[in-house]
């Protein structure tokens, strides 16, 4: 998978006559309508994507292009968030976005937080004159004039935001608005059938017998670990599915026996929200992803907990995905992690 999707605007060039840009947005908003209804309330739709197929990405690119073309001028950038441990992640928008596909903002940080308010959307004509001064700092941050957005809900708890940004203001829209909202309603029921798909496969992969393992404690060795990485990488990174990295040196090690009570030990304090691997002679990793209970980092500190009661000259680093961070960078964060941990102990 790529860094994200970034679908082709469907407004008119700024080169074109405003007749022209009025009739090519007119024209493919209705289109566009006829067809999102058909999308969003006939049946088929739910059938197909709950058939397993990975349909988020598309109905994100239609979703989006639709939008543009409806709104024309009046809201010019569009874009879907993803909303998980206090972070906003873009994970796809037009061209121009305001904000870079991948990158991750603190949730606070951002106007969705300011001014969605439950599951329909919201509508700030021109953000300069809104009472709020945190609200006007936001927009005065980004260049902003106006916004619209609504929340991705999954069961009622939030998993991502629609929005349309413009850096000019704009007039209330009703109708723009009840599409906003049904529309981010369709995104939500999608993005909660690919976040369930992923931890489908996550859970298979986790369970398959790795393809090379470690001879002494029969974990996967640095090679399978190499690949845990890349799959976890392949079905959530574009997701900005939440994961953690934590590597374990355990020091030295009286013998085998000992080595294969160690193994086990960080597996049994992994659960089921973590692999273990053994990826060096003394080094151990573990890769951790969340659950509806807890983050990926709760993993690193049951393993290290277990670890100060099972070998107390262990130490260990870990590092967490910030967006769309490749899973390969946040190994090098953990063993920097780690590499301080050690200096620390030395002093």
């Amino acid at each position: 998978m790529g860094r994200g999707l970034r679908p082709p605007r469907a407004t008119a060039d700024h080169s074109s006559t405003g007749s022209a840009r009025e009739a090519r947005a007119e024209t493919g908003g209705a289109l566009w309508r006829g067809t999102m209804t058909t999308l969003v309330e006939h049946s088929a739709l739910a059938v197909q994507v709950s058939g397993g197929a990975a349909l988020w990405e598309p109905c994100t690119a239609f979703t989006l292009d639709g939008l543009a073309a409806d709104a024309g001028d009046r809201f010019e950038m569009w874009g879907v968030a993803r909303v998980v441990a206090g972070g906003w992640t873009v994970l796809a928008g037009t061209e121009g976005c305001v904000v870079p596909v991948g990158a991750e903002h603190r949730w606070e940080d951002t106007l969705c937080a300011s001014l969605q308010r439950g599951p329909e959307a919201a509508l700030a004509g021109d953000l300069r004159r809104r009472r709020d001064p945190e609200v006007r700092a936001k927009a005065e941050r980004f260049g902003l004039r106006a916004y619209v957005g609504a929340p991705l809900l999954q069961g009622g708890r939030l998993v991502g935001s629609l929005c349309g940004w413009s850096r000019t203001p704009t007039t209330d829209d009703d109708a723009l608005r009840a599409r906003v909202t049904r529309n981010a309603s369709f995104l939500g029921a999608t993005l909660a059938r690919e976040l369930h798909r992923v931890d489908q496969e996550r859970r298979e992969d986790w369970a398959r017998k790795p393809s090379s393992r470690d001879h002494l404690t029969r974990l996967p060795d640095r090679r399978s670990w190499g690949q845990l990485l890349q799959h976890e990488d392949d079905r959530g990174r574009s997701l900005a599915e939440p994961a953690a990295v934590t590597v374990v040196d355990v020091g030295t090690v009286s013998s085998t026996r000992a080595l294969r009570r160690l193994a086990g030990a960080l597996r049994e304090s992994s659960g089921s929200a973590g692999v273990v691997a053994r990826t060096g002679a003394r080094q151990f990793g573990v890769l951790s992803t969340s659950t509806p209970e807890e983050g990926p980092l709760a993993v690193s500190e049951r393993v290290l907990e277990q670890l100060r009661s099972a070998a107390p000259q262990a130490r260990a680093g870990s590092a967490v995905r910030r967006g769309q961070t490749s899973l390969a960078e946040v190994w090098v964060a953990a063993e920097g992690d780690l590499l301080s941990a050690r200096h620390r102990a030395t002093r």
